[in-house]
């Protein structure tokens, strides 16, 4: 099994003729996050930021596009993302930024667009999450993509087909990939689809400051096997 970065694993998705709109690039987001020298986080943002857990939240497009049927006009459904970033939970309460927008420069927008395309879905991760923190949004956005960037996910995400996959094979290729990850790193989301099989719709990765922590407040329903849904 090939080991993949999000930003990669989201990007060959993305790029292929199959998955890609007319007209877009392929650069990938580690050489745009190289181009705008934003790897790591500024040192006024790196100490503002409080030391805790935090929680990636990874979506599985394709299920949650066939599964929530209010959903198919979102961007990440009209052009055949196969994952997308829901939002970073940094720890600091919910729902403090209602009404406020991120505001992000178009080269940092351009990076963000990669893995977090809808407006409205960045907006809510902010509004949500981000605006609790004492980051400003270039900074929370930066948190996410260099968390996304580092994160190695499981090629059976990559292909566009769809699995059924045992729970067990999944986390021990999770933690092969990411040194430091323990199966408590990992929380994994399922719903129950039309034939009443679990379709795995959400992966939570969480975090303590930059290293993998143990996720609390867990829903972990998705049983022995799911279901990786690729959109076929």
């Amino acid at each position: 099994m090939s080991k993949t970065v999000l930003s990669d694993h989201v990007n060959k998705c993305l790029m292929s003729e199959k998955y890609v709109s007319k007209g877009r690039t392929a650069t990938g987001i580690a050489a745009l996050l190289l181009l705008q020298g934003a790897t790591m986080l500024p040192a006024q943002a790196a100490n503002a930021a409080k030391i805790g857990q935090r929680v990636l939240m990874i979506e599985m497009t394709p299920a949650l596009c066939n599964l929530q049927p209010t959903r198919s006009r979102m961007r990440q459904c009209l052009e055949g993302y196969s994952l997308t970033v829901s939002g970073l939970d940094m720890g600091y309460g919910e729902r403090c930024g209602r009404g406020s927008d991120p505001r992000l420069t178009p080269l940092q927008l351009k990076v963000v667009n990669r893995i977090m395309p809808d407006t409205t879905v960045r907006t809510q991760a902010w509004q949500r999450y981000g605006a609790c923190s004492p980051l400003s949004a270039s900074s929370y956005f930066r948190q996410i993509t260099n968390y996304a960037g580092a994160l190695k996910l499981p090629n059976e995400l990559n292909t566009g087909n769809s699995y059924t996959v045992l729970k067990s094979r999944f986390i021990g290729q999770m933690t092969q990939l990411n040194s430091g990850m323990s199966p408590a790193s990992v929380d994994l989301i399922c719903q129950v689809g039309s034939r009443r099989q679990m379709i795995l719709t959400d992966v939570h990765v969480c975090y303590e400051g930059s290293q993998f922590g143990t996720c609390h407040n867990v829903v972990d329903n998705c049983g022995s096997k799911f279901i990786i849904s690729g959109g076929k």
